[in-house]
C-alpha cells in the first residue's frame, strides 16, 4: 500500500514537471514569435544620408556595418551549433549544443538552448523577462527574472548583441539617439 502511494506520487510529480516543462517551451516559442512579427515585410534601405548629421565615428560605424541598399532590418534569428562549457577552465566539461537566438532590438530577445553529452541533457532559454533551464528536461535547475538587476542586465546583453547582429536597430529614430 505505502509503496503504490509512494510510486503514485512519483508519477504525478512527473506529469507535473512534464507539463510545466511543457508550459515554459510554449512561452518561448510565443515570446520568439512575437519578436520576429516586429520586423516590417518591406523595411526601408540604408542610404548615407539616413546618417549624415550623426558625428563621424557613428557615421563610420553604420557605414562599416551597413551596406548601403541594404534592407533595414531590425530582429534577427540567429541559430548556433557549439559546445557549452559546463566545468572550469582546466577542465570545461563540455555539453554539445545547438541554440536559436531571437533578436529584436529594442523589444528583447529569446534565446533557446538545448545541450547534451551522453545521457546528460540541459534545456533552456534565457530572456529580457526571464532565465530558466532545466536538467534532464523535467528538474528545473534556475529559474530567475522579473527583478530589476535580471531586467538590467539583459538589456545590456542584448544592445551589444544588436550592435553587432542588427546595427540598423541602432539607426537614430523614434526612442534611439
Amino acid at each position: 500500500m505505502a509503496m503504490a502511494f509512494v510510486l503514485g506520487l512519483l508519477i504525478l510529480s512527473g506529469l507535473a514537471l512534464s507539463v510545466w516543462r511543457l508550459l515554459d517551451h510554449r512561452a518561448d516559442l510565443k515570446a520568439m514569435s512575437e519578436l520576429v512579427v516586429g520586423q516590417p515585410a518591406q523595411p526601408p534601405t540604408f542610404t548615407a544620408d539616413m546618417i549624415a548629421h550623426l558625428p563621424e565615428p557613428a557615421r563610420r560605424y553604420f557605414l562599416y556595418t551597413i551596406e548601403p541598399g541594404t534592407p533595414l532590418t531590425s530582429v534577427a534569428t540567429i541559430t548556433m551549433v557549439e559546445r557549452f562549457g559546463m566545468g572550469n577552465r582546466d577542465k570545461p566539461n563540455y555539453l554539445d549544443f545547438t541554440a536559436t537566438q531571437v533578436l529584436a532590438m529594442p523589444a528583447g530577445f529569446v534565446w533557446k538552448m538545448r545541450a547534451q553529452r551522453g545521457l546528460m541533457r540541459l534545456s533552456g532559454s534565457d530572456s529580457q523577462r526571464w532565465t530558466r533551464f532545466w536538467l534532464m528536461g523535467l528538474l528545473p535547475i534556475a529559474r530567475l527574472g522579473g527583478d530589476l538587476d535580471h531586467t538590467r542586465s539583459a538589456f545590456g546583453r542584448y544592445v551589444a548583441e544588436a550592435v553587432f547582429w542588427t546595427p540598423a536597430a541602432m539607426l537614430p529614430s523614434p526612442g534611439i539617439s
